[in-house]
């Protein structure tokens, strides 16, 4: 009698950071503990490639740990793709009818969605408004009730406002970049140090 050797055992393979179906990147941090942020904008020009959007915004938040503030390691971070609002108010309405927004979250998306279709219409120097998710990959996992509004002039002011479900936090500020011109560098910076704890450099002092 002859017997097949066994069969050898399949060991699972470790799944890399981010390949689950879980989010790996945790939400916006409590406005309470924000003491400062550094917004980034993007323009990946008219055609940034297939799945890249033309205007994205880097957001690096430094919390109050009791240390000193070091600008180059953020305590959270992350990009944020600025897309039509109507595509925005889509996903929040059928998040809706699944049960996973409040028709007061379903409100506010729409009200600022109209804020922004408002402003465009009615400012002569109105370039674009977009809005955009705060999320977590893999996918479109995109946290509840918290995204970006995001409005440009066509003489380049631009105005960024973050909404959150514990208030909202504005950037109304943003400079040109003028430390690189690599054609990935960022177009504009953005500062919200409401107390005072970074000096940028476009006033003389600090890091830019």
């Amino acid at each position: 009698m002859t017997t097949s050797p066994p069969k050898a055992v399949k060991v699972a393979k470790k799944s890399q950071k981010g390949s689950s179906n879980q989010p790996w990147f945790t939400k916006f941090p409590p406005i309470e503990r924000v003491r400062a942020m550094r917004a980034q904008f993007f323009d990946n020009g008219p055609n940034p490639g297939k799945g890249n959007t033309q205007h994205t915004l880097k957001l690096r938040v430094y919390i109050d740990d009791g240390l000193p503030l070091n600008q180059r390691e953020p305590h959270w971070h992350r990009v944020v793709e600025l897309i039509d609002p109507k595509k925005v108010v889509a996903w929040a309405v059928a998040e809706h009818a699944e049960g996973r927004l409040t028709e007061d979250d379903l409100a506010r998306y729409r009200a600022v969605a109209d804020d922004l279709r408002a402003w465009k219409e009615e400012e002569p120097d109105g370039a674009w408004a977009k809005m955009g998710h705060i999320g977590s990959p893999p996918g479109n996992h995109y946290f509840h009730g918290q995204f970006v509004a995001v409005r440009c002039s066509a003489s380049g002011e631009m105005n960024a406002v973050l909404y959150l479900a514990d208030g909202q936090i504005e950037i109304d500020r943003f400079y040109a970049n003028k430390r690189s011109r690599k054609s990935n560098a960022p177009k504009l910076h953005g500062l919200y140090d409401p107390f005072g704890a970074i000096i940028s450099k476009e006033d003389g002092n600090g890091e830019l």
